[in-house]
């Protein structure tokens, strides 16, 4: 199997399913913790150094929990001396809380206003967001939780939610009246949905084509009581995800663009190519 490796504007080849990215002078006794992010056929690995500055990172795809197993077993990053990261899984198990009335005790309770979630199965977690004021309640399935128990024994878990809705919330300040802004990933697109400074809608969809993505965002606009002709649509991540085509997309709305992340990731010399992946983990951190 081969390995795309990526070190400053050197290419190496080693594993076919995961490619590597990492800085100039990479040395894995440098990491000092991991984030990790999980999506469903994607483990993305980013390995940081004392000053948060990235210094390396895996882009991992799997078909199956076993393939997730094995690379969790050998991965270089996540069986470093490191014991510390953070998990941020992106899956359809989620809900937003306002702080005021969050209470950590009943956090299973408002998630299941969503989604089914047993006790037997799920681990319930929360996240502070857009300074503390809302708390995303998510759930990860204890087996997924299980496979790192070896690896990183001090691991932390949150939503996937948490990073986009973190994002936004910095960004708070110049929306419209009619704002929306979609992140794409692998088959699965969040939209969040903005009235001036006031969040009105979060939500993630399947999306699989330029169908999709106009089934679900006429359905926002119009639960909003959006003007599609005025509203601007705010695209961030990588179309090919969710193959679709913005120059069909603006057939049917006139404020619609691809959108440029304000970055808040530093990195070491050499492993900026991670960028070239356009997830938002890429550019934000928090």
């Amino acid at each position: 199997m081969l390995l795309h490796r990526v070190t400053g504007n050197n290419l190496a080849t080693q594993n076919q399913n995961t490619k590597v990215f990492y800085g100039d002078r990479f040395d894995v006794r440098d990491i000092s913790n991991l984030s990790l992010f999980l999506y469903d056929r994607t483990l993305v690995i980013m390995a940081k150094n004392q000053y948060s500055a990235l210094i390396g990172s895996h882009l991992c795809f799997f078909e199956n929990q076993e393939e997730l197993r094995e690379i969790v077993s050998k991965d270089l990053l996540l069986n470093a001396e490191n014991t510390q990261g953070k998990l941020y899984v992106h899956n359809d198990y989620f809900c937003l809380v306002p702080s005021v009335l969050f209470d950590p005790s009943s956090k299973s309770t408002y998630l299941n206003f969503s989604a089914d979630v047993t006790a037997d199965h799920y681990e319930v977690c929360y996240e502070g967001v857009d300074s503390n004021n809302i708390q995303v309640v998510g759930a990860v399935g204890k087996e997924t939780i299980s496979l790192w128990d070896n690896v990183l024994p001090d691991l932390e878990v949150a939503h996937g939610a948490c990073v986009p809705l973190s994002y936004l919330s910095s960004q708070k300040g110049n929306f419209l009246e009619q704002e929306l802004f979609v992140f794409a990933e692998h088959g699965h697109m969040y939209v969040i949905a903005y009235a001036g400074n006031e969040l009105k809608l979060f939500n993630r969809f399947p999306v699989q084509s330029d169908q999709d993505f106009l089934k679900y965002t006429f359905a926002v606009t119009h639960q909003l009581a959006f003007d599609r002709l005025y509203c601007r649509i705010t695209i961030l991540g990588d179309l090919a995800g969710i193959q679709v085509d913005l120059e069909n997309l603006k057939e049917y709305f006139r404020n619609i663009k691809m959108g440029e992340i304000q970055a808040n990731q530093t990195y070491s010399p050499g492993a900026e190519q991670f960028k070239d992946t356009h997830l938002l983990e890429a550019f934000w951190t928090f």
